[in-house]
């Protein structure tokens, strides 16, 4: 069945199939089938949006009576949650900030603008611009005739290295500098074994590859210029400027101002200001146990919700971080 004509009994039914499979139903007993059916759509099976939806889904079901909602995987991510939430197949999803943005104001790679609000931005990934010390880069003018590794042809890091990162710092790839096309575990490995000066990948604050490189060679990481963190923001409002926070990595003695966009949730706009506001107080509620998910989730906080996200959000959340005293 292709996903265009997947229907919502389609969804509970493919989800809860996936669920049993994956002993998760007799883990989570509170994604019963009975009363109000929501879906929480997230991506692949194999990434951490999907279990995140599984124990988000619990939590509220736990503590929101009245309502069931399902964690569920969708191929397409961030665009097809969108896409399901305007067609109000879905009430609730993971979506990347720019997706989320774009799908709002109907830009391409959407034909129209989509029905959706926010829910609150999780927890930031920053493009790190990692270079090995001993080629004496101090800062990103510094790469010009360097050999930098960027992501692979066609995926997120490359497109904002390239059009939005590299772009706002006066450097052109193939022409200021030698761009390598490769996937982040390859070009870690090339950063260790000195076949290239530099890398630059969209990436959560912690992850273990830029940590294997910072353990096995001397390399520094570069800030975002300010002269240059202005154009970013002014050329994609789904970005903002954060830090990688000092000691992080081996190398980073200090902050390091980065680019970054925060992995967010949505919802439909059509749910009621009683279960939005519910459902956000069971999920700050009981963080702990949906960080037991994935630890991505450490990441999320409640004075952050708002830090990030594109859009605007549902008066139902709004109205419980309002009451926290977090405000837009």
């Amino acid at each position: 069945m292709s996903n265009k004509h997947l229907t919502r009994r389609d969804f509970i039914k493919t989800s809860s199939v996936g669920l049993v499979g994956a002993g998760l139903l007799c883990q989570f007993p509170g994604l019963s089938m009975a009363g109000k059916n929501y879906t929480f759509g997230s991506a692949s099976a194999t990434g951490s949006w999907y279990p995140l939806a599984v124990a988000m889904s619990k939590m509220i079901n736990d503590n929101v009576p009245g309502y069931n909602v399902t964690g569920v995987t969708t191929p397409g991510a961030s665009r097809e949650n969108i896409l399901r939430i305007d067609r109000e197949e879905m009430e609730l999803a993971w979506c990347s900030a720019n997706i989320l943005y774009k799908g709002y104001e109907g830009l391409e790679p959407f034909k129209a603008k989509r029905k959706v609000l926010g829910w609150f931005a999780a927890y930031p990934g920053l493009f790190t611009i990692a270079v090995r010390r001993r080629t004496g880069i101090k800062s990103i003018a510094d790469l010009k005739g360097k050999t930098i590794a960027i992501g692979t042809p066609g995926s997120q890091t490359m497109m904002d290295n390239v059009n939005l990162i590299f772009k706002n710092c006066g450097l052109t790839a193939d022409k200021d500098f030698k761009a390598e096309y490769i996937r982040f575990p390859d070009a870690v490995h090339k950063m260790i074994d000195g076949h290239i000066d530099a890398c630059s990948y969209f990436m959560g604050v912690g992850v273990p590859g830029y940590t294997q490189l910072a353990d096995s060679v001397a390399v520094d990481f570069l800030p975002i210029p300010k002269e240059a963190q202005s154009g970013i923001l002014k050329q994609d409002p789904a970005y903002f400027i954060g830090e990688i926070p000092a000691g992080t990595y081996r190398g980073i003695d200090k902050p390091v101002a980065a680019a970054g966009m925060a992995y967010t949730t949505i919802c439909g706009p059509f749910l009621s200001d009683e279960f939005m506001y519910q459902a956000t107080k069971a999920v700050f509620e009981n963080l702990p146990f949906i960080v037991s998910a994935s630890a991505n989730f450490k990441q999320t906080k409640l004075e952050n919700v708002y830090k990030g996200m594109p859009i605007p959000v549902h008066p139902g959340a709004a109205r419980y971080y309002k009451e926290k005293g977090i405000t837009p």
